[in-house]
């Protein structure tokens, strides 16, 4: 059986997804893929590969500096690399990266329709690439709608984590509120909130929290819950693979480069949820947005608030323009549509997640609402 060494540096829910898709294409092409876990010190590279005698190699970088791995060890060998900087390879390397647009502008764009002026960036000492890349999109998309951005984390350097926490809190209390944060992805969002949580600065209403890499782990159990945009680590895995058969098939190929994008925003507690709406209608929405996919009916909806059930869906056809149960369909088609946009997920486990009962349940509402199956509608958004 032909081995793959798969080096990784991130210890993220995201390596976990990539390490998934990787091993759903080894699976079928009959491919061992072997793990070389992240050392302290620069791994031996030539001798692993001397010890193994690989096909082929997948080095994910985006946990580490870039000088972790010198791309002239996998010169010899085909290589993709996964979450590199790309001014860091040299002109044979080929890549599968993260786009360097799409994040930046979803939460910007979620941020400005909830009629929020005051914004802010926040990073992590590790500045790599891909966060640079998302706080550059966030900052055009705002400077397009005449809105500046503060920025936490990037030029700063701190030789404490308790002298980090003390200036990230003078900086999120200095900022003009209601303020809309983007944080360079879920781990630093997290941190964001919980030092709000120590400065007691409500959420959402004072500071609006979006997230990247939609880590169920970290977004869930954050308080509140953490809206997060959420990319398809497990396709990107999937592809790298593709990209190395090419390159074991054909040697004279060049490098091929890719990106692969974010597929949408998993809406949380961590950001606005009706603007203008009455405390009892907010209530319900929050409690839609964070349960909407456990099944729950428009009566478990109506029982956030005290009244009856007919009394709470009055006042939310009154704010809203539709019934609980349209609410809680826009939010769990919302949900469909982005799990559609990755190749790599099942259409029969769609249903489960998302809060149907059954598969066929899902696929007769599918059909009614769009006018087609999940299959055609997921065609329909890969075509060209």
């Amino acid at each position: 059986m032909d081995t793959i060494l798969f080096f990784h540096t991130s210890r993220r829910q995201a390596w976990q997804k990539e390490q998934d898709g990787a091993f759903r294409f080894a699976r079928a092409r009959g491919w061992r893929i072997q793990v070389v876990e992240p050392t302290r010190s620069k791994p031996h590279v030539r001798e692993l590969v001397d010890l193994w005698n690989p096909i082929g190699c997948i080095v994910e970088c985006s946990g580490e500096r870039s000088d972790y791995f010198n791309p002239d060890d996998f010169a010899c060998i085909p290589t993709v690399f996964l979450g590199r900087d790309p001014r860091t390879l040299p002109r044979w390397a080929s890549f599968i990266n993260p786009s360097s647009t799409g994040p930046g502008e979803k939460a910007a764009m979620e941020l400005l329709k909830a009629g929020i002026t005051s914004f802010a960036f926040v990073a992590t000492e590790g500045n790599h690439f891909w966060s640079r890349d998302r706080e550059a999109e966030f900052r055009r998309i705002l400077r397009l709608h005449g809105m500046s951005c503060a920025v936490f984390g990037r030029k700063e350097a701190f030789r404490t984590e308790r002298s980090r926490t003390k200036a990230c809190s003078e900086f999120l209390l200095s900022l003009p509120k209601p303020c809309g944060v983007m944080a360079e992805n879920d781990y630093a969002a997290a941190y964001v909130l919980d030092i709000a949580g120590r400065l007691k600065i409500p959420i959402p209403s004072k500071l609006s929290v979006i997230g990247v890499d939609n880590d169920p782990h970290l977004c869930e159990n954050a308080r509140p819950a953490l809206s997060s945009i959420h990319l398809d680590f497990e396709q990107a895995g999937y592809r790298a693979c593709e990209i190395l058969s090419i390159l074991i098939g054909d040697p004279s190929a060049g490098p091929i480069r890719e990106t692969y994008d974010a597929l949408g925003l998993m809406r949380r507690g961590s950001t606005p949820i009706g603007s203008g709406t009455s405390p009892r209608v907010t209530k319900m929405l929050a409690y839609i947005r964070e349960h909407a996919c456990e099944g729950i009916s428009a009566n478990d909806v109506a029982k956030q608030i005290p009244g009856t059930h007919r009394l709470a869906e009055m006042d939310f056809l009154r704010a809203t323009g539709h019934t609980i149960m349209d609410e809680l369909n826009n939010v769990r088609f919302e949900h469909v549509e982005m799990l559609l946009r990755s190749p790599s997920q099942r259409l029969g486990a769609i249903a489960n997640i998302c809060g149907w009962r059954t598969e066929n349940a899902l696929r007769a509402a599918f059909l009614k609402r769009y006018g087609m199956s999940m299959r055609a509608w997921r065609e329909k958004q890969a075509a060209p």
